[in-house]
């Protein structure tokens, strides 16, 4: 005979070491743990972090590579790459890892960083960041800073070396490691053109479809450097280290899901800078907007057309833009 056992008490409720159920919250904290699982709203604008660490490649790519991830209707400014993780300590969605490339571009008097990519270890921190634009999803994410001198258990070991790996789907899309060896951001010979630019923001990519596909709306955002007459993004100075091309091994592929690594790849590595920093997003502004409306038969036949892997099931995903 079977047994059932369903357990409704929460554990640790009652000590006041955990959060409260979501209704008995301030409003503005429900993201964290929504209301009805599965469904997220994003009621927490601004966003808060604190103390997070940065840990930013940065290197040289290709300007026809680069142009191929760029959409409509942003224009290159540079060809240098922030490839980044971040451990995010303190946030209003909770504690989680990062991943995600930065791009300089423009669009009509604005400039940013634009993000193709983005990875997270948080679902409310996914839903989140599509409601602004950045294109985020699910990863497995490391980042690991450690060593430099003995553990006698007191004091800490140090962070001379560091260790970073995503990985998504069985597949292994990145990993790094290595050790740091100065403490400047011009120790490295080239830095994204956006580094300490107050008049670069940041451009984000959304896309709204109706329910029945027969409308999308394309739009492209944007979040000023500043917010309320302060940087959005203060890097703390003293916790700033960076290693050179010679000290870090690297390796990144390309997968059947996720592309980056084939996109975007490496023509030359200029080092590695991390830091620890805080940081406010608020809600964004849209400055560009593309709507796409669908009425033959033959444009839902497309847009509904799949076809399963043989052996297994996976997205149809669109072609790249650009391609």
């Amino acid at each position: 005979m079977s047994q059932i056992m369903c357990v409704t008490d929460m554990p640790w409720m009652g000590t006041g070491e955990v959060p409260a159920m979501p209704l008995e919250r301030d409003e503005k904290s429900r993201i964290e743990f929504p209301i009805v699982d599965p469904i997220f709203d994003i009621d927490g604008v601004p966003v808060y972090y604190t103390n997070s660490r940065w840990c930013a490649f940065v290197y040289e790519a290709d300007e026809k590579d680069l142009k191929k991830v760029l959409p409509e209707p942003l224009k290159l400014e540079d060809d240098v790459v922030e490839f980044w993780y971040v451990l995010h300590h303190h946030t209003r969605l909770g504690p989680y890892y990062e991943f995600g490339i930065t791009i300089s571009a423009s669009y009509e008097g604005y400039k940013g960083g634009y993000y193709p990519y983005m990875y997270l270890t948080s679902d409310a921190g996914v839903e989140a960041g599509r409601v602004l634009g950045f294109p985020k999803k699910m990863a497995f994410i490391r980042v690991l800073e450690h060593g430099g001198k003995w553990d006698d258990g007191i004091e800490p070991p140090g962070n001379d070396y560091f260790s970073f790996l995503i990985a998504r789907r069985g597949y292994v899309m990145h990993t790094a490691t290595g050790k740091y060896s100065g403490n400047k951001i011009t120790d490295l010979a080239r830095l994204p053109m956006f580094y300490g630019k107050k008049d670069w923001g940041r451009f984000n990519y959304r896309i709204l479809s109706s329910s029945d596909l027969s409308e999308t709306i394309h739009q492209l955002t944007f979040l000023p450097s500043e917010y309320e007459g302060i940087h959005r993004f203060q890097l703390q100075m003293d916790t700033i280290r960076t290693a050179q091309a010679d000290d870090i091994n690297w390796f990144s592929q390309g997968t059947p899901y996720d592309n980056f690594a084939a996109m975007v790849p490496v023509k030359k590595l200029i080092g590695l800078v991390s830091f620890t920093f805080n940081l406010i997003i608020p809600a964004a502004q849209v400055l560009w907007t593309k709507k796409v409306t669908r009425s033959t038969p033959e444009d839902f036949a497309h847009c509904l057309k799949a076809k399963p892997y043989k052996y297994g099931m996976a997205h149809r995903f669109p072609k790249p833009i650009g391609v």
